[in-house]
């Protein structure tokens, strides 16, 4: 039971006790003029209200507590099984062997030859030439030249004014201009010729000579061989284990706690002969207040 349960419970405990001190009293808001069934009216004598009393009662509470139990779980896990396999192996093996191959082997030997030498000659050869002679010249001509001279005007008060502007003359300039005259004449130059002299001599000529020959060589071969090995191999295997887990579970409990009771009239009517009507909204102006 959680604690808004527990505070409506004494809520209504409460509501029960105010109901039942009320009817004790002759109820709540009662107005008559005296006891009901009454011949006369009662006394209006002051009535000391009655002490609240207690009494313990056992109550029902609802708890939330944790428990552990345990329960059966699938747990994966890696095994490793030792597994034997077969692997092959190559392994190299050298021996020697015979064969025949060819050997070039160059022979050097002089014959006669006749071959052509360049001799270099000196040769008197006419050539024709030009060279340039420079003349000095002075010519005469003719250049625009601006000037800036006082002009004299009448502006239109009548004034005589005078302002400056920008005239442009010809004037005669000497100038000097070199001519370059050219001047053909004929030379006699040293030119070197190659002339073709034939001539006798000997020269060295290579010739390969090709033979057989038997040499021992190595030669490397791989030979197979199957062998066995043993490696472990991981594999994953499901199995059943235990394990704790936590639950929530309500669990009902009992308590003791204190309730208040209503207690009865301290000093009852005497002019009643029969009890009074009690009940819950009634006003009551004599007795059984």
């Amino acid at each position: 039971m959680n604690r808004f349960s527990l505070a409506a419970l004494f809520a209504v405990v409460a509501v029960l006790g105010i109901a039942l001190e009320s009817q004790a009293s002759g109820g709540l808001f009662r107005r008559c003029g005296g006891c009901d069934g009454c011949a006369a009216p009662c006394a209006t004598t002051p009535v000391v209200p009655a002490p609240i009393q207690y009494e313990e009662k056992k109550v029902k509470v609802y708890k939330s507590v944790w428990k552990e139990k345990e329960v059966d779980v699938l747990v994966c896990k890696q095994v490793t099984t030792p597994e034997k396999y077969f692997y092959t192996v190559c392994t190299p093996v050298t021996k020697d062997e015979k064969r025949k191959v060819i050997v070039c082997t160059p022979k050097y030997t002089e014959v006669d030859c006749v071959y052509t030498v360049m001799v270099p000659k000196l040769v008197d050869k006419k050539i024709t030439c030009t060279t340039y002679k420079c003349e000095t010249e002075m010519i005469v001509e003719k250049v625009p030249v601006c000037k800036t001279v006082c002009v004299t005007y009448v502006d239109e008060c009548g004034r005589c004014c005078t302002k400056r502007g920008k005239v442009t003359e010809w004037c005669e300039r000497t100038r000097c201009v070199v001519k370059r005259i050219p001047i053909i004449e004929e030379k006699i130059v040293k030119v070197t010729i190659c002339e073709a002299v034939q001539t006798k001599g000997k020269k060295t000529v290579c010739e390969i000579v090709r033979t057989e020959q038997e040499i021992t060589v190595k030669v490397c071969s791989f030979v197979t061989e199957k062998k066995e090995g043993e490696r472990l191999v991981c594999r994953t295997v499901t199995e059943k284990a235990k394990q704790k887990v936590k639950y929530c579970e309500t669990v009902v409990t009992e308590e003791t706690i204190r309730v208040p009771v209503c207690a009865p009239c301290a000093a009852p009517c005497s002019d009643c002969a029969a009890p009074a009507h009690r009940g819950f909204f009634r006003r009551s102006s004599g007795c059984c207040n």
